[in-house]
C-alpha cells in the first residue's frame, strides 16, 4: 500500500505507552483543529462530473456491470458508493464513539487519555456531520447501516471488551483509511471527495497512532483464556467492516441487476480489501493478535492472500 504524508502527530511509534502517546497526541494537535464545514469548499456542486472515488474502490469495477455502464452512469454510480461510503462511515464512528465513551467514562480528568479521548470523540463528530454534509448535498438516498449491521453494532457494543473496542476502532480507521488516501491522491476523482478524504486522513492518523499504542501496550496483558476470543474477534470485526463497504441498496436504487452477488465476487474488490487489511495484518502480526496458528480465520475472512 502507498504511504501517504503523515501530521507530526501521526508517528506510529509505541515503545512508550498509551499515556505518553496521548499527552504527545494532544500536545501536537494543538490549534490544529480543522472544521469541515469551513475546510471543505461546500460551493462546489456535488454532481456526476467527475468520479467520487478511485477506480479500484468501486466494488463493480472490473465487471461486466461495470463495462456495461456509460460514462455518465459511472460517475454517477461512483457518487452513490462514496454516499454509501460516507453513511457507513457515520455507522462506524457512531460505534467507535460509543466505545470510547465507555472508556472515558473510566479515566480521571488528570489522565492525559481523558484528554485525548475527548479530542478524538469531537474529531468523530464533525467527520460524521462532513459525511451527512455530503450525503445531503449529493443528492441521494440515506445508505444507513442495514438490520444486520445495526444489530451486529449493538451486540459489539454490549458484549466486546475494552481491548475489542481499540481492535474494531483500529480496523475502521484503516479500512477507510485506504481509500481516503487513494482519493485524496487522485486527481481525476471530485475535488470535494478529494477535500473530504484529505481531512479526514490527517485527522484519523492521530486516531491510529493511539489505537495502536493501546493495543500494543496492554495486549500483553491479556489473560491467556481471554486471547483466542479476542483474537476471533479482531478477524470477525475486520470482516464485518470490510462487508459494509458494499451495500446492496445501492444497487436497488440504481437497478443493477445482482448488482451486491456480483460485487462480492469481484476479484478486483477481493484484492482491495487485502490490500486495504495489509497495514492492519501487519500490525497485529507484530503485536501477537495474529498468530502462524490464526491467520487461517483471516483468509477464510478474505482479508489475506490464501
Amino acid at each position: 500500500m502507498s504511504t501517504v504524508e503523515r501530521p507530526p502527530e501521526a508517528s506510529n511509534d509505541v515503545q512508550w505507552g498509551s499515556e505518553h502517546k496521548a499527552r504527545q497526541l494532544v500536545n501536537a494537535a494543538a490549534g490544529r483543529v480543522k472544521d469541515p464545514m469551513v475546510e471543505i469548499d461546500w460551493d462546489i456542486p456535488i454532481d456526476d462530473s467527475a468520479l467520487h472515488m478511485p477506480l479500484a474502490f468501486l466494488p463493480l469495477y472490473g465487471t461486466s456491470a461495470w463495462d456495461n455502464m456509460s460514462q455518465q452512469e459511472r460517475y454517477a454510480y461512483s457518487r452513490h458508493e462514496y454516499a454509501s461510503s460516507c453513511g457507513g462511515g457515520i455507522w462506524l464512528e457512531n460505534l467507535l464513539m460509543r466505545q470510547l465513551l465507555r472508556h472515558l467514562y473510566s479515566l480521571p480528568a488528570h489522565d492525559d487519555r481523558h484528554r485525548f479521548l475527548l479530542m478524538e470523540i469531537a474529531d468523530e463528530c464533525r467527520h460524521s456531520a462532513m459525511f451527512g454534509e455530503y450525503i445531503r448535498r449529493a443528492d441521494t438516498p440515506w445508505y444507513g447501516a442495514s438490520r444486520s449491521m445495526g444489530f451486529i453494532g449493538r451486540c459489539a457494543y454490549l458484549l466486546s471488551t475494552r481491548l475489542e473496542s481499540y481492535l474494531f476502532v483500529l480496523a475502521g480507521e484503516e479500512i477507510f483509511d485506504a481509500c481516503n488516501v487513494a482519493t485524496m491522491r487522485d486527481e481525476t476523482c471530485h475535488p470535494v471527495a478529494r477535500q473530504i478524504a484529505k481531512l479526514h486522513v490527517y485527522e484519523e492518523a492521530r486516531h491510529v497512532s493511539f489505537a495502536k499504542s493501546y493495543l500494543a501496550e496492554n495486549w500483553p496483558r491479556v489473560r491467556w483464556w481471554m486471547r483466542p476470543r479476542s483474537r476471533f474477534v479482531a478477524a470477525l470485526g475486520t470482516a464485518i467492516i470490510a462487508r459494509s463497504l458494499i451495500n446492496d441498496e445501492v444497487y436497488e436504487y440504481l437497478e443493477i441487476h445482482d448488482g451486491k452477488k456480483i460485487a462480492e465476487n469481484n476479484p478486483v474488490f477481493q484484492q482491495r480489501v487485502i490490500d486495504s487489511c495489509a497495514d492492519l495484518v501487519e500490525f497485529f502480526t507484530e503485536v501477537g493478535i495474529i498468530t502462524p496458528r490464526t491467520r487461517y480465520i483471516w483468509r477464510w475472512f478474505g482479508l489475506i492472500s490464501r
